[in-house]
């Protein structure tokens, strides 16, 4: 019978390194898409967990295989802290795929999606959630209510970002102000039951949302968008092109029945 090998004497026996406490189940998942976001993130993702401190959360980062090493930076801090998770991509598949993707992995009955690079206010989540918690199914963070607006935008692209809003709402009928923020909280039933045809394509994920369901309970709470906070801006002249689009194929379907709560549901 072999005996086992006794310690090395030079060798001190170290303690087993603590594992990573299991998060409760989370109420509130957060999303970020990510392209060469890792300065960003390494920022963001500890604000998001100080803000929602008191608010059973996780927050899903997806990357579409950053060159930056974003995945790298996630995969540390979830490593010590289990709210964290990382959906990894192989390639840039767009911004509306990610946050479906990040959908299909949260466990929150609560998903808010918001830019990974600051641009959208991270304080304002807690106040989105007390509304979704009041009965509303969607709460975007909108630019163009009272209250809300651009820190340090040059004129000339936020007129732009008007026209094409504006002209957004006209051609797909929608009554909300900002349909193009792409910062919002809603039902995670209204993004895992999105068709097919729609979630696998397209960058505006909470246009694509608004048109095609009807009878969403909406609230649009003031934000301020800010300049990113590091990092190159992935928005070119071809998003216009992509958006007239997305519109035509929405158009004829934006009468779809929104699904019912988990509460609810047959």
């Amino acid at each position: 019978m072999q005996t086992p090998c006794p310690p090395s004497r030079s060798a001190p026996i170290l303690p087993p390194e603590p594992a990573v406490a299991a998060a409760p189940e989370p109420l509130l998942s957060v999303i970020l898409p990510t392209y060469n976001e890792r300065e960003n993130v390494s920022v963001l993702v500890p604000r998001l967990l100080d803000i929602l401190q008191d608010v059973p959360c996780e927050v899903i980062v997806v990357d579409d295989g950053s060159p930056d090493g974003t995945a790298d930076a996630v995969r540390e801090m979830a490593g010590s802290d289990a709210r964290v998770r990382l959906v990894e991509r192989s390639g840039k598949a767009g911004l509306a795929s990610a946050v479906f993707a990040g959908a299909a992995e949260a466990r929150g009955r609560l998903v808010a999606v918001m830019d990974a690079d600051l641009s959208h206010d991270p304080e304002l989540l807690p106040e989105m959630l007390a509304h979704a918690e009041d009965g509303c199914d969607v709460i975007i963070g909108s630019r163009y209510v009272r209250g809300g607006s651009f820190a340090h935008q040059p004129l000339v692209r936020r007129l732009i970002s008007r026209v094409l809003n504006t002209g957004v709402r006209i051609m797909l009928v929608l009554p909300q102000h900002d349909v193009l923020t792409g910062y919002a909280l809603c039902r995670r039933e209204l993004l895992t039951h999105m068709p097919t045809r729609y979630s696998s394509r397209g960058f505006k994920w909470l246009l694509e949302l608004l048109a095609v369901y009807r009878g969403l309970r909406v609230h649009e709470s003031p934000i301020v968008f800010q300049n990113r906070y590091a990092g190159v801006s992935k928005a070119d002249a071809r998003e216009a092109i992509a958006l007239a689009v997305l519109c035509l194929r929405l158009a004829p379907r934006r009468f779809r029945r929104a699904p019912a709560t988990s509460a609810s549901a047959t």
